[in-house]
């Protein structure tokens, strides 16, 4: 997996391996990781086991991953490995897709709290990609109009938001959104509706606009 990007956090921090992600709508499940090979991952969720297939194309969000990424690339030697992040026993979401009857995973969240575990379908939410038009405090619009709420537990990724949010910190602060998001950034929005609004679970920010 060799696509990278140092990652970030509104409310949560990690670090991400990057690739481009599917636009449709996907379904999710979270859980505790049984097993992990390169182009494989078992995770258990309310006492099942799913089977998923990990490719070149799959998105790994897990501590550490960015500043391995960097110490490889100033080595000049190979990206990270899926498996030195997504270990037996840890906690992850996986976002997948259903391609001729396997379940591909395009996102990887590890290093979560193992728990019993959650499923949820396609209905629960999506994803939607864009440009940002207008940030407030509580909510970001994308070019094609959509308007998405924000709260203290949307988490934002993307390269060079690490470093901000780790800077204000030190500071004894926290970064409001528009520290970490501008107009024109082009977003991935990870969203779940409930009661008619669409939720901001995570944006991934794609490309900064230009200064």
């Amino acid at each position: 997996m060799r696509h990278c990007m140092a990652v970030l956090a509104f409310a949560l921090v990690a670090a991400l391996v990057c690739a481009p992600v599917a636009s449709a709508q996907e379904k999710w499940i979270r859980g505790n990781v049984v097993s992990a090979a390169g182009d494989s991952l078992v995770v258990k969720a309310q006492g099942k086991d799913f089977t998923f297939k990990v490719d070149k194309s799959t998105v790994l969000t897990a501590r550490g991953a960015g500043k391995a990424q960097n110490k490889a690339d100033e080595a000049g030697v190979g990206g990270v490995k899926f498996t030195d992040f997504v270990k037996p026993g840890m906690g992850v979401e996986v976002h997948y897709k259903e391609v001729g009857g396997a379940m591909v995973a395009t996102d990887v969240h590890s290093g979560l709290a193992p728990s019993e575990g959650a499923i949820a379908g396609e209905s629960t939410g999506g994803s939607a990609r864009g440009a940002i038009t207008a940030i407030s405090a509580n909510s970001v619009t994308l070019k094609a109009g959509e308007v998405f709420a924000i709260d203290s537990k949307t988490t934002i990724v993307g390269q060079g938001l690490g470093t901000i949010t780790r800077q204000f910190k030190e500071q004894g602060k926290s970064p409001t959104i528009t520290d970490l998001l501008s107009v024109n950034d082009q977003v991935i929005v990870y969203f779940k509706e409930a009661a008619g609004a669409k939720r901001a679970s995570e944006i991934r920010v794609t490309q900064k606009a230009a200064k």
